[in-house]
């Protein structure tokens, strides 16, 4: 096959894909997330924290610590608001690629050690959500991301598709729960001096029900 039928081929699956994100139907969502009153694509990740849910929220909600998770090769990120991080706090990001995207979150609702939600101000997302889950779960906690979203414009659908959106998202969130699990375990005690105990660890919870 040539050079430019293998290059058509691939553009037209593209635009395909483009139709099927800008018609099809979006998803339900979860039903622990029905409260956003919102429909969009879904996108989820888990892990487990060997700490406190008041530790890991701690992390979150503590800027000059979360920055340092996320990986400044893909995104950068800034504190629009002055003072604490509450409700009505806006983050800026932006992407550090060749074609770089711009938005505003803010934060909407929080809980204490349990919830956190922001809500995409602007660009490509804008309305939908990110959402932080913290579940204890034995000695650890479960920590979920969610991602819910729609792409209404198109020139944000064409590059979302053809740069290969999902696929990045997926990774940025991937090695922020990885340093976010790094940065909550740090220092941890051995059980021998009150740490928690191996049965309790989190390498022994195989089920995870979503």
């Amino acid at each position: 096959m040539s050079g430019s039928l293998l290059w058509l081929r691939r553009l037209l699956a593209g635009l395909m894909a483009l139709v099927l994100l800008g018609c099809a139907t979006p998803p339900p969502v979860p039903e622990r997330l029905e409260f956003l009153n919102y429909q969009g694509q879904v996108n989820e990740h888990h892990t487990l924290i060997k700490a406190r849910p008041s530790q890991v929220f701690a992390v979150l909600t503590d800027f000059d610590r979360f920055v340092r998770l996320i990986p400044t090769d893909r995104i950068e990120l800034s504190k629009v608001s002055p003072g604490p991080y509450q409700v009505g706090t806006t983050i800026r990001a932006e992407t550090v690629y060749k074609i770089k995207l711009r938005w505003d979150s803010k934060v909407v609702q929080m809980e204490r050690d349990r919830l956190l939600v922001l809500q995409f101000q602007d660009g490509p997302f804008r309305g939908g959500y990110e959402v932080w889950e913290l579940r204890p779960q034995g000695s650890c906690t479960r920590v979920s991301h969610t991602f819910v979203y729609n792409i209404s414009n198109f020139l944000y659908r064409l590059v979302w598709v053809f740069k290969r959106g999902e696929k990045k998202h997926n990774t940025l969130t991937e090695v922020t729960l990885l340093n976010l699990k790094r940065e909550c375990e740090e220092g941890l005690l051995p059980p021998f001096m009150g740490g928690p105990k191996e049965e309790e660890g989190c390498d022994l919870l195989f089920s995870l029900p979503r």
